[in-house]
C-alpha cells in the first residue's frame, strides 16, 4: 500500500480531533493509502535547531522534534511515500507574535517572511528530493481571527494565548482591531509565501513536485464568526476545553509535570484550531487538489 507521510504542526497533526476526524484521517481514506503521521502539535520548522525533546503525546504543544527532524528521522522506504501532507512556519514564528498586537506589523512581516517563506522552501525541496515519487501537498494557514469574530471572543483568544486577562492600557477596541489585523495579515502573508514556494519547487524540477492546498477558510470561518470552523472556548466557560482529545492532554500533562499556566493552556490548545467542520472542509480541498494534478498529469 502506498504511503501518506504527514509532516508539520498541529493543524496536519489535526490538533482536538478524533484520529477519524483528522484531515490526514479523511484524505488517507480517499486515497486508499497508509498514513505514516510524524507531525504534531507545536512543531516548528526548526532549520537552525538541534535540540530535541519528546511528549507524552502529540496532542501536547512542543517545538520538538522540528519539522526538520521529522523528515530526517524518516526510516521507512522513500520511494514508497506517494504523498506528504506538510505546513510549518507559525510556531517559529511564533503565536505569541502573531497575537501581540503591540509588535509592529513589519517586525511580524520580516519574521513570517523567514520562516514560512525561506525555511518551508528549503523544508519542501529536503522534501522532493528524499521522495521521488511524492506529490508534496502544503495545506494553507487559516484567519484565526477576523473582523467577524464576536469583540469577547477576540479577547478570550488573547488571554489563552498570553495566560494574562485582556486589560490593554490603550483602547480596547484599537487594540482588538490590531490584534485581528496581525492574524489576517499572517493568514494573507504565509498563503502567498506558501504558493511561491510551491511554484518555485515545480520550476526547478520541471514538474509538478509540489501543489498548494487552501485551507478554504475565509473570514468567516475564523474563531467567534458567523461560520466558524474553528474549536471555541465558551465565553461564559473559559476553563473548558471544547475538543474530541481534551482527555488525552490532561493525562499527558500529569505526566510531565506541567505548572497549573502550562495546564491550562495545555488543556485549551486546541482552541483556535479547525474543528470536525473544519477538517473536513480542509480535506475536501486536499482531495479536490489532487484530483487536479491527477487530470493535470493525464493529460500531458
Amino acid at each position: 500500500m502506498s504511503t501518506l507521510l504527514v509532516m508539520g504542526d498541529s493543524i496536519v497533526w489535526g490538533q482536538g480531533l478524533a484520529y477519524e476526524h483528522k484531515t490526514a484521517s479523511i484524505l488517507a481514506r480517499h486515497l486508499g493509502a497508509e498514513i505514516n503521521m510524524v507531525a504534531h502539535s507545536g512543531a516548528k520548522i526548526g532549520i537552525r535547531d538541534s535540540y530535541t525533546v519528546t511528549m507524552p503525546s502529540r496532542e501536547v504543544p512542543c517545538f520538538f522534534p522540528t519539522i526538520l527532524q521529522q523528515l530526517q528521522e524518516f526510516n521507512g522506504d522513500p520511494a514508497s511515500v506517494k504523498w506528504v501532507l506538510m505546513n510549518g512556519g507559525i510556531n517559529d514564528v511564533e503565536v505569541q507574535r502573531v497575537f501581540n498586537p503591540m509588535i509592529p506589523q513589519y517586525e511580524l512581516e520580516l519574521h513570517t517572511r523567514n520562516y514560512c517563506g525561506r525555511d518551508l522552501l528549503a523544508i519542501l525541496q529536503q522534501v522532493t528530493q528524499k521522495f521521488p515519487n511524492a506529490l508534496a501537498l502544503v495545506l494553507g494557514y487559516y484567519p484565526a481571527l477576523s473582523h467577524l469574530s464576536r469583540p469577547e471572543g477576540v479577547e478570550s483568544m488573547y488571554s489563552l494565548v498570553h495566560g494574562v486577562r485582556f486589560a490593554p492600557l490603550s483602547d480596547a477596541g484599537l487594540f482588538r482591531n490590531e490584534l485581528v489585523e496581525h492574524c489576517l495579515r499572517f493568514w494573507k502573508l504565509s498563503t502567498g509565501l506558501f504558493r511561491s514556494a510551491v511554484e518555485h519547487v515545480n520550476r526547478e524540477a520541471g514538474v509538478k513536485r509540489a501543489i498548494f492546498v487552501d485551507s478554504g477558510m475565509e473570514e468567516a470561518n475564523a474563531a467567534y464568526a458567523p461560520q466558524s470552523l474553528l474549536w471555541e472556548c465558551d465565553t461564559n466557560d473559559p476553563d473548558r476545553a471544547p475538543d474530541e482529545a481534551v482527555e488525552e492532554r490532561r493525562v499527558a500533562y500529569g505526566l510531565v509535570g506541567a505548572g497549573d499556566l502550562q495546564k491550562n493552556q495545555v488543556l485549551l490548545s486546541a482552541v483556535g484550531h479547525p474543528n470536525v467542520a473544519g477538517a473536513a472542509r480542509m480535506a475536501v480541498q486536499c482531495v479536490r487538489a489532487v484530483a487536479e494534478a491527477n487530470t493535470m498529469e493525464a493529460a500531458v
